[in-house]
């Protein structure tokens, strides 16, 4: 696993979001990074699971 990080800008998220990650953030003491890395690679895994190609 690759362990270069990148510095990424969000513009916005909804209200709702933004709730739901700082709970998060506290339930688990992960970084808001670690977090979203967690969301992108479980959509991941879900789209090539309905057999979508992905690169």
């Amino acid at each position: 696993m690759e362990n270069t990080k990148n510095t990424l800008a969000v513009r916005s998220v909804s209200g709702f979001t933004r709730e739901r990650l700082d709970q998060l953030r506290s339930y688990t003491r992960l970084t808001c990074g670690s977090l979203i890395d967690d969301a992108v690679d479980a959509l991941w895994r879900e789209y090539v699971a309905e057999g979508h190609e992905l690169p």
